[in-house]
């Protein structure tokens, strides 16, 4: 099935639309107390390093003086190990309009936080890993600019990639058991699936570039053999062939993201792949 020139255009235009998204301004406001754990604060100096000049990182001390928030401030982390002025400072960052999240060892040193809210949350951990994995699921629920926080700090990008995979999986898989005419979903499906290839690519920082085009191939024949099997197993099993092509919908998509992060990830680039490729077709040849 052919994919239509015109939906070709929407998807590069998506995709210069995600370069956009990724370069959004970001600014964080981080407050420390005089008492703030030394493992927490060390834990947040190296995972905010923007990766892109378009964000910046404002560190201000907390003390008894009134906070005055900057009114372009994303989203505010508060580290601490508790103070009589603290619930005040809190709340003037709540109340100017600030999603805020307080940092602690324990949750002993923020009584007044008894549940997390839109604008206010508390991370209590001395567990590196369990503190930023928690912070970047948290940052990425309350704002709109997930890409541009992936792109630019490292820790937050397998959050934001695992929720673009599980969108696009879910949505081929209503695809695959909602439409009914023969062929038809395959250009919905693989739009689908390179629209995510192309938001992966700007959470890893790694842009629009003629590069992309290895993943865009990657996909597409991915799906035409996707699109094979399902169409075997459905002439096998007709009665529950809607369910084959969800299944194989959702579940080829999210084995094509999981793949692009892994490659993203490891930061290889496709001159090394085809090495390690042509590497792997020569050596039988040799033993043989």
């Amino acid at each position: 099935m052919r994919v239509p020139v015109e939906k070709i255009a929407d998807v590069l235009r998506m995709g210069f639309e995600y370069t956009h998204d990724a370069d959004d301004q970001l600014r964080i406001g981080v407050y420390v107390d005089a008492g703030a754990p030394t493992t927490i604060v060390e834990t947040v100096r190296d995972a905010f390093v923007p990766q892109l000049t378009t964000a910046l990182v404002r560190v201000e001390r907390l003390g008894e003086q009134p906070v005055q928030p900057k009114g372009d401030t994303d989203v505010a982390l508060v580290i601490t190990s508790g103070a009589a002025y603290l619930e005040a400072q809190v709340q003037r960052l709540v109340v100017a309009g600030v999603p805020t999240v307080c940092l602690a060892e324990s949750c002993v040193e923020v009584p007044f936080i008894k549940t997390d809210t839109p604008m206010l949350g508390l991370i209590a951990s001395t567990n590196k890993t369990y503190l930023l994995e928690t912070l970047a699921g948290w940052i990425l629920d309350r704002t709109d600019k997930q890409l541009a926080f992936a792109a630019n700090f490292p820790f937050m990008r397998v959050a934001q990639a695992h929720r673009l995979v599980g969108q696009a999986a879910l949505r081929n898989a209503v695809t695959g058991a909602l439409v009914f005419v023969p062929g038809s979903n395959y250009p919905v499906m693989t739009l689908a699936q390179i629209s995510m290839a192309l938001a992966l690519a700007e959470t890893y920082g790694k842009g629009l570039k003629l590069e992309r085009l290895y993943e865009i191939a990657f996909v597409a024949a991915s799906g035409l053999v996707l699109r094979t099997g399902a169409r075997f197993i459905c002439a096998r099993t007709p009665h529950v062939g809607f369910l084959v092509k969800a299944l194989i919908g959702g579940a080829g998509t999210y084995g094509m993201g999981r793949a692009l992060m892994w490659f993203y990830a490891r930061d290889l680039d496709h001159a090394d792949v085809r090495e390690k490729v042509q590497a792997l077709v020569r050596r039988p040849v040799a033993e043989g």
